[in-house]
C-alpha cells in the first residue's frame, strides 16, 4: 500500500507521478534488452515493442527525451541496413523487402511519434511556453520522414503519398496563420522541408544508387539558396520560370516543375519554390578553379553536379513521343558482359537454333517487356531471369525477340516496387562494334565500345572504355575490321564505377 506521502506527493502538480515512472523504466527496460541484437533484430523491436511503450507516455517533455533515446539507437542500426539495400540486386529479394519494411514501419513511427507531440501542442495552444519542443518536434517528424523517402530511393520505389502530405503538413503547422514568422527556430524546419523537395527535384530515380547518399547531402546544402512563398496569382508574372516548381500542400506530391504547368492551372493556396539561387549556386561549383574555395563547398564531381543543374534548370524533358508496344527482349548489364554479348556471342532468335542459343556464354541474361519506345529509348518492364545490381548510368545490351539487332543504352531512370520494376534506357548509337584500342600512354591494348555516330550528342563517334586513367588529349588507336581510326580522347562524357564514356575527336592537323 502506498504510504500517505507517497499520495500526497502524486496529487501535487509537479514531480514526475508514478504512472510516467513506470513508463520511463519500461522502456529504459526494453531498450536493455537490444544489447546483442543484430540490426534487423533491433529495429524490429524498436517498430514493435519501444515504440508502443513510449507513445503512452502522458509527459510530452518526457516522451520526447524517449523518443531521442530510440532515435539513437535506430542511428546505430540503420546504417547497416541502408548500405545492404543500396546495394541489393533488383527486384529486391525477400530478406531485402522484409529488411526494408522494418526499416521503413520505425521511421514512420518515429515520424508519427514526433509529430504528435507537436500536435498535442499546437491543439492545445501551448506554442507560447512550449514553442523549442514545438519546433524541435516538427523538425524530428520531418527528418524521419526525409530518411523514409531517401529508404525508398535505396530501392529506385516512388516515396509515398501520405510521405509527401505529412510533410506539407508539418510545414503548413508551422507557417500558418497562428504561428510566428519563421525565425531562428523554425528555419531549420524550412530549411529540412526545402531539403526533401529539392532532392525530390533532383529526380533519383534517374541517379546511380552509389551516388544518392552524396546527391542527397548536397541537396541539404543548396536548400538554403532555395525560396519558398505563396503562389503569384500569375504565374506568368515569376521571374525565373525555368526554375520553379509549384506545390500544393493538399496533394501527396512534392510539386511539379512551373514551366510545364497548364497556362489555365489555378495557383490558389499553392506555394512557389524558386531555386534560381540554387542554380548559381551549382554554376558556382562546376566553374570554379582548383583550389577556389566557394560557398556552398560540394562534395561532387562536375559531371554530378551539371546532371543537376539539368535536373533543376527544366531542361530534361522528352525530345520524342512515345510509342505503345508490347514485344519482349533480353537484356544483358554491365561493361564486361555487354562486351561478350557484342563480341560474337549475340544470338539468333530462330526456333532453330533454340538447341545452341545459351552455350558458352559468360553472361546471364534477363527478359523484359518493351512497354514503350521512342527514337532514342525504351522503357522496359521486367518479367523474369537473374536479378541485378542495376543503376542509372549502367551499361546494358537490349536484343528484341525475333530480332538479331542488338541496342546498346544507358540505364536512365529505375521505378522499382514490390510488384513492378521499370527502367528507361537510352539508346547510345545506331550502329556500334567491339574493337580492340591503343591508347597513348597505356601499357596494354584493352576491349572497347566504339560507337559510330552519337546523334544526341553531336556529330562525333564515341568510345566506351574500362574505368582507368584514361583522359582527355590523349591519342588512341582505334582497330575496327580491316581499318584503323587514329583519334583523340574528347569530354568525358559519362564515368562511374563500371565505365567511361568518352567523345572521340580528329586529330589536328
Amino acid at each position: 500500500m502506498d504510504s500517505p506521502l507517497q499520495l500526497f506527493r502524486e496529487l501535487l502538480p509537479f514531480g514526475p507521478s508514478s504512472a510516467e515512472q513506470k513508463s520511463v523504466a519500461a522502456v529504459r527496460g526494453l531498450l536493455d534488452t537490444l544489447i546483442g541484437l543484430s540490426p534487423q533484430e533491433t529495429v524490429a523491436k524498436l517498430a514493435s515493442s519501444v515504440l508502443p511503450t513510449v507513445n503512452r507516455q502522458p509527459n510530452l517533455h518526457m516522451r520526447f527525451k524517449l523518443l531521442e533515446d530510440i532515435r539513437h539507437e535506430t542511428e546505430q542500426a540503420l546504417p547497416t541496413l541502408e548500405q545492404e539495400i543500396s546495394q541489393a540486386v533488383l527486384p529486391l529479394p525477400l530478406v531485402t523487402t522484409t529488411a526494408a519494411l522494418h526499416v521503413d514501419n520505425l521511421l514512420k513511427g518515429l515520424s508519427l511519434a514526433y509529430a504528435s507531440i507537436a500536435r498535442g501542442i499546437n491543439k492545445g495552444q501551448l506554442e507560447s511556453g512550449m514553442s523549442h519542443l514545438f519546433h524541435r518536434s516538427v523538425q524530428r517528424a520531418m527528418a524521419m520522414v526525409s530518411r523514409r523517402q531517401l529508404l525508398a530511393y535505396r530501392a529506385y520505389a516512388a516515396p509515398s503519398a501520405s510521405s509527401w502530405q505529412t510533410l506539407h503538413d508539418l510545414y503548413q503547422m508551422v507557417r500558418g496563420p497562428l504561428s510566428m514568422p519563421l525565425n531562428g527556430e523554425t528555419a531549420p524546419i524550412e530549411h529540412e522541408y526545402l531539403g526533401a523537395l529539392l532532392f525530390a527535384y533532383l529526380e533519383p530515380s534517374k541517379l546511380p544508387r552509389s551516388e544518392l547518399e552524396m546527391i542527397n547531402i548536397c541537396s541539404r546544402q543548396l536548400a538554403a539558396y532555395a525560396g519558398i512563398g505563396d503562389a503569384l496569382a500569375d504565374p506568368a508574372g515569376v521571374k525565373h520560370p525555368d526554375s520553379c516548381f509549384m506545390v500544393r500542400p493538399d496533394e501527396g506530391n512534392p510539386g511539379h516543375p512551373l514551366s510545364r504547368l497548364p497556362a489555365s492551372t489555378s495557383t490558389f493556396g499553392s506555394l512557389l519554390v524558386d531555386c534560381s539561387q540554387v542554380l548559381a549556386a551549382l554554376d558556382r561549383n562546376i566553374t570554379r578553379r582548383p583550389g577556389k574555395t566557394v560557398e556552398p563547398d560540394l562534395n561532387a564531381p562536375p559531371a554530378v553536379l551539371q546532371s543537376l543543374r539539368v535536373a533543376i534548370g527544366g531542361k530534361s524533358s522528352r525530345r520524342f513521343s512515345r510509342t505503345h508496344f508490347r514485344p519482349r527482349g533480353d537484356l544483358v548489364s554491365g561493361f564486361n558482359s555487354v562486351v561478350t554479348f557484342l563480341d560474337g556471342n549475340a544470338f539468333s532468335r530462330r526456333s532453330v537454333d533454340a538447341a545452341h542459343r545459351y552455350n558458352g556464354r559468360e553472361f546471364t541474361s534477363s527478359e523484359w517487356a518493351l512497354v514503350d519506345e521512342s527514337p532514342d529509348g525504351f522503357r522496359l518492364r521486367f518479367i523474369k531471369g537473374e536479378k541485378k545490381t542495376l543503376g542509372a548510368g549502367d551499361i546494358v545490351a537490349l536484343q528484341p525477340r525475333e530480332s538479331s539487332k542488338i541496342h546498346v543504352c544507358f540505364v536512365r531512370r529505375i521505378s522499382s516496387s514490390q510488384v513492378r520494376l521499370e527502367i528507361g534506357l537510352q539508346l547510345m548509337s545506331p550502329q556500334v562494334s567491339v574493337v580492340d584500342v591503343t591508347i597513348e600512354d597505356v601499357a596494354e591494348d584493352c576491349r572497347a565500345i566504339f560507337l559510330h555516330s552519337l546523334p544526341a550528342y553531336g556529330k562525333f563517334s564515341g568510345l566506351i572504355i574500362p574505368p582507368g586513367s584514361y583522359r582527355s588529349g590523349q591519342k588512341v588507336l582505334v582497330k575496327l575490321p580491316g581499318r584503323s581510326l587514329l583519334r583523340q580522347l574528347g569530354t568525358c562524357m559519362e564515368a562511374n564505377d563500371g565505365l567511361a564514356f568518352f567523345a572521340l575527336e580528329q586529330l589536328p592537323d
